[in-house]
């Protein structure tokens, strides 16, 4: 089973890729169609998208939580050079993650659902007094910059649980595209 499951992984990964490695002007076009014409309900696509976004996004989310345990510990410890240094490392990660999840070409209607939530959470952060210079402990919420990461985190596993519902649906919407 084990050897079963490894070889279906590489070819889910090369369908993902197949479509990020068209010339530039068809990404171009491409964008613009998959803007006017998301799906919805299409598990295929869901499946597609979050593999691109995975590929494409994961690591800004393993680093934005090593930097929320960062945060935590210069809050807890009141140490406000730590503080200011992590606070210009999250807003650099924030911002570089709002960009990956931009370029992405997305085709489900859901998962671009997800990709907004996403963004705007991070807006939120990004608008805080903590990445906006003011390192004042009085006037930083912390709980709120706290419950925006959660929410980025709370996306993500719903983003999850969108491809484990409806596995009835899985097996009709992927046999969709074999036959366009």
């Amino acid at each position: 089973m084990g050897c079963e499951q490894a070889t279906e992984a590489p070819v889910e990964q090369e369908q993902s890729t197949l479509s990020t490695d068209l010339e530039p002007a068809q990404q171009s076009d491409r964008t613009t169609t998959a803007q006017t014409e998301l799906k919805s309900g299409n598990m295929f696509y869901m499946v597609r998208d979050v593999a691109d976004l995975q590929f494409k996004a994961g690591s800004y989310v393993e680093q934005l939580k090593q930097t929320q345990t960062d945060l935590q510990t210069a809050v807890d410890t009141k140490d406000t050079q730590q503080l200011q240094a992590t606070a210009g490392k999250l807003q650099q990660q924030l911002t570089g993650f709002n960009q990956a999840l931009s370029e992405l070409n997305l085709k489900s209607q859901e998962i671009d659902q997800v990709r907004s939530n996403i963004m705007s959470a991070n807006q939120q952060v990004l608008a805080s007094p903590l990445l906006n210079g003011q390192v004042d402990f009085s006037q930083v919420d912390l709980k709120k910059i706290e419950s925006q990461m959660v929410s980025v985190q709370a996306e993500m596993l719903k983003l999850a649980g969108m491809l484990i519902q409806n596995p009835d649906k899985d097996a009709s919407s992927e046999a969709e595209p074999e036959n366009t």
